[in-house]
């Protein structure tokens, strides 16, 4: 019992991690960095081109639905004693971030006015838009697989050290027993 009770509170939390990790299914797939990011560009994108990008891309609308559906799961899960109103002012809180503002920063430390163009012009090609009409189901089905390969991982991870976490939760156990003891 103990065991299927920390077994599925790594998968919980991996499955979690992965939520927080990943994009909604309704957007685009960004790809992690890998390498240490160069020097932010000499002439940095503009404001105008941010806001252009972001309106083609709809990266702002993204973000609010990110940020929905993170609302959405955080008021499925927090204790049924937590009021109401806190929830309701975490909402008006999160619904007060001004998203494009934080982006244009953002990609002002990575993209240049150059390139900026280039990107805008891309996305205003039929391929750039039937790539932003893809993206939604690449996004869904990447996220998709990665929570399953997550959940196998996990659960082989945790099969492989069952004795080892059985034997950290029979001692933890005890020492909270015996800490409770006057």
């Amino acid at each position: 019992m103990r065991y299927a009770v920390l077994l599925l509170s790594s998968v919980l939390i991996v499955g979690t991690s992965a939520v927080a990790q990943t994009a909604p299914a309704t957007s685009a797939v960004m790809p992690q960095a890998t390498a240490v990011s160069q020097a932010p560009p000499l002439h940095p994108i503009t404001v105008a081109q941010c806001k252009e990008l972001m309106h083609l891309t709809g990266a702002v609308r993204l973000g609010r639905q990110s940020m929905d559906q993170m609302m959405k799961y955080l008021r499925g899960v927090v204790p049924p004693y937590i009021p109401k109103d806190v929830m309701d002012d975490m909402q008006a809180s999160m619904d007060n971030i001004d998203l494009a503002s934080m982006v244009t920063k953002i990609y002002q430390k990575h993209i240049s006015e150059k390139d900026a163009v280039a990107i805008i012009a891309f996305y205003k090609t039929t391929a750039g838009q039937d790539l932003l009409k893809e993206m939604p189901a690449i996004a869904r089905e990447s996220e998709e697989a990665g929570a399953k390969a997550g959940q196998q991982v996990a659960h082989a991870v945790l099969e492989r050290h069952k004795a080892e976490i059985l034997a950290a939760a029979k001692k933890y156990e005890a020492s909270q027993s015996s800490s409770q003891q006057p």
